[in-house]
C-alpha cells in the first residue's frame, strides 16, 4: 500500500512538471517564489474558521479530508496591503455538500465557507455567491447568494440579471473545475469586472493549465498562470489563472 501510494504520488508529479515546463518553454517570461508558512496569514485563519480549502494554517481540517490549498497565501500575498479597498467580491461554487454534485465537497462540507472568509477578510465589501445546488442558496450580512448552471450562457446572462452588480474587484471561479464550464463562466462574466479588478480561476490542473494557455493566447487579457506546491503533496490541481483586463 505505501508503495504504491508513493509511485502514484511521483508519477503525478512527474506528470505536472512535465507539463508545466512546456507551459513555461512557451511563455516569454515567469518567475519564482519560495516562502515560509506565516501563522498569522489572516486569510488562511478564516479558512480555518469556516471550512474553506481555500487555505489552512495546518495543510488539514475537520470540513474536508484532503490537503487543503495554499490559495490564501497568494491572496493574501496580493491583497493584505489593500484589504479596505476591495468592495465588490464575486465567487462561482458556494461549496454544495451534496454527494450526488461532482462539484460536492463531500457530507461535511461549510456551504458558504469562502463567502464568509471574504465577508471577514475584506470588511468594506459585499460578497455575491452563486452555485448550481439551490438548496444552499442564502443570504446573511453583507453576503448575497443565487442559483446558476456555470455550464450554460444562458443561465449565467439570467443570474447576471438578477445580480445587477457590475465593477467587481475580485472574481473567482471555484465551480465545476472543468475547463469548458470555466470558459463558459469567464466568457459570460468577463464584462462584470472592474478595470483594475482581478479574475481568478481556481482548481486548474495542469493538463487544463495548457489549455488555457492555448485559449488566452488568443485573447486580448492579460493572464498568468500560477502553480503552488505544498510539502510531500503532488501539485494536482493546486493552480490558478489570474486573468486581468
Amino acid at each position: 500500500m505505501f508503495n504504491n501510494t508513493c509511485s502514484k504520488y511521483y508519477e503525478s508529479t512527474y506528470k505536472a512538471r512535465k507539463i508545466l515546463t512546456k507551459l513555461s518553454s512557451e511563455l516569454d517570461y515567469s518567475y519564482t517564489v519560495s516562502y515560509e508558512k506565516s501563522k498569522d496569514n489572516v486569510l488562511s485563519i478564516l479558512c480555518d474558521k469556516y471550512g474553506s480549502d481555500k487555505g489552512s494554517i495546518k495543510l488539514t481540517s475537520d470540513f474536508y479530508s484532503w490537503t487543503a490549498h495554499t490559495y490564501a497565501d497568494y491572496y493574501h500575498d496580493i491583497f493584505s496591503h489593500c484589504r479596505k479597498n476591495i468592495t465588490k467580491v464575486f465567487e462561482c461554487g458556494i461549496g454544495t455538500n451534496n454527494p450526488s454534485l461532482s462539484s460536492s465537497m463531500g457530507i461535511c462540507g461549510q456551504p458558504g465557507a469562502s463567502l464568509r472568509a471574504w465577508r471577514d477578510y475584506f470588511p468594506n465589501a459585499e460578497v455575491i455567491g452563486v452555485d448550481i445546488d439551490k438548496h444552499i442558496v442564502f443570504s446573511e450580512e453583507r453576503i448575497n447568494t443565487f442559483y446558476v448552471d456555470q455550464t450554460s450562457k444562458e443561465s449565467i446572462e439570467k443570474m447576471w440579471d438578477i445580480v445587477k452588480t457590475n465593477d467587481f474587484d475580485l472574481m473567482i471561479d471555484d465551480g465545476l473545475h472543468t475547463f469548458e464550464a470555466g470558459v463558459c463562466l469567464f466568457e459570460s462574466s468577463i464584462d462584470k469586472l472592474s478595470s483594475t479588478g482581478i479574475y481568478v480561476i481556481e482548481d486548474v490542473s495542469p493538463s487544463d493549465l495548457m489549455r488555457y494557455k492555448g485559449y488566452f493566447s488568443k485573447l486580448k487579457y492579460k493572464a498568468e498562470f500560477i502553480s503552488l506546491y505544498r510539502p510531500n503533496t503532488s501539485l494536482s490541481d493546486n493552480s490558478l489563472v489570474n486573468i486581468r483586463i
